[in-house]
């Protein structure tokens, strides 16, 4: 009898986890397919008793606009005084610096799933996007791997630069290659002919082409009239979404597009997620985002359609609720409203981010882990290339990236077989 007694009193001396906690979302205001993501990310872990299986997470939304950081903080000082475990988001640079110094102060983990351009991480900040020196050392492998020797970087913002600088910098190293320059800036309506047609002068054949995905069929567009498309040019496209926009114009000319992806929208895992979300928002009776490529007439979420940032949210809920898991087994832990003007931190933020950090699953993007740092590391990049049948794998080619700490950054190899994890050492 004693000794059943102290058993009992053992399995209920701890705190176990809140029946509910809240995790803040943050989204720009036309950003609906990002709170589609988060809610049914939400749902999933919620219907998964392996994962928080006493914890039920609530998904508390906020509509920020994209430039008012005066709004955005008072709305997550409001969130944080109610008690949050974590803040996601939002996607605009303006308000998520806002954000994140708010997250540093009282030590709460701050989840991005936005380029970022900056090298360095705020201390409670971890960020699911590809950090963009790895992403820079990946198109350097690439543009090595098609032995480009001579080719323009067409970019839009100068943000690009920063994303390529690492690309920029093989022209210090090899006296053979030669790397043009050059800003896409739009005459008036959106006119970027002259501007290639004096490429075309030129004889640039090789392009690297660095702007918002949604100005990606224009410029082609127009490269096509001035003829800058035929079989003789090979375009690089830096964006990770080539596979959301249409190009059905561009697939008979025999131009060579290329660029990378990390949400294959082929696997089943993508199409499985991106089903629940239809059918649930269909249950629901909300109206779906317009997208151009749905294969259902009144339903719009397709997964060609799904962008990156988009899978990285749902991602990131995946991610959070893993560490969170973890944590409860280690530590009793209690969501305690904070104060933005008091600055009292939450006693759990800093071991909630390093168990984050620590943390590996598989996901929309695929493999998710992270360095010390915070910094994502070992995940793959898919090479893909537009043929006449649509965008296809490159023949089993994936770039797999390592950490970005300590070289190799990332390694390239060509098999009959997908090679991912440990097979790149």
């Amino acid at each position: 009898m004693r000794l059943i007694v102290l058993l009992i009193l053992f399995l209920h001396s701890g705190s176990p986890l809140p029946p509910s906690i809240k995790i803040g979302g943050l989204f720009d205001m036309a950003d609906t397919i990002h709170e589609i993501a988060f809610r049914y990310a939400v749902d999933r872990i919620n219907n998964d008793r392996d994962i928080l299986p006493r914890t039920q997470l609530t998904a508390q939304i906020e509509r920020i606009p994209p430039q008012d950081s005066f709004y955005a903080s008072k709305r997550v000082c409001k969130a944080l005084s109610d008690g949050l475990g974590g803040i996601f988001g939002p996607q605009s640079g303006v308000t998520s610096t806002h954000v994140q110094s708010i997250c540093d102060s009282l030590e709460v983990p701050h989840v991005e799933t936005r380029y970022d351009y900056r090298l360095t991480r705020d201390d409670y900040s971890i960020n699911l996007y590809p950090h963009p020196h790895a992403l820079g050392q990946a198109f350097v492998d690439l543009v090595s791997a098609m032995k480009w020797k001579k080719f323009t970087v067409l970019y839009e913002k100068s943000e690009g630069l920063v994303r390529l600088q690492e690309v920029l910098k093989l022209s210090s190293n090899d006296k053979d290659m030669k790397i043009t320059i050059r800003q896409l800036t739009p005459g008036l309506g959106g006119d970027y002919r002259p501007l290639l047609k004096s490429m075309k002068t030129s004889g640039e054949t090789q392009i690297i082409l660095d702007c918002l995905i949604t100005t990606v069929p224009d410029v082609l567009k127009q490269a096509q009239q001035v003829g800058i498309m035929t079989a003789y040019h090979s375009y690089l496209i830096t964006s990770l979404d080539l596979h959301t926009i249409e190009l059905e114009d561009f697939k008979y000319g025999g131009t060579n597009i290329t660029a990378f992806r990390l949400v294959d929208p082929t696997s089943d895992v993508v199409k499985s997620v991106v089903q629940d979300w239809v059918l649930g928002e269909l249950r629901y009776g909300r109206k779906i985002p317009f997208h151009e490529k749905s294969i259902r007439p009144n339903s719009t979420i397709h997964p060609n359609a799904i962008a990156t940032e988009t899978a990285l949210v749902y991602d990131a809920v995946q991610l959070f609720a893993r560490a969170l898991t973890d944590l409860d087994r280690s530590q009793n832990i209690q969501i305690t409203p904070l104060d933005c003007v008091d600055g009292e931190p939450w006693q759990h933020g800093t071991s909630l981010l390093n168990y984050m950090k620590l943390v590996e699953a598989e996901g929309l993007t695929g493999k998710i882990q992270f360095d010390s740092e915070g910094f994502r590391s070992n995940f793959d990049l898919e090479i893909i290339e537009l043929k006449k049948d649509g965008l296809n794998k490159s023949s089993h080619k994936t770039l797999i990236i390592t950490t970005i700490l300590t070289e190799p950054y990332s390694m390239y190899k060509e098999n009959s077989e997908a090679l991912t994890g440990k097979c790149t050492f």
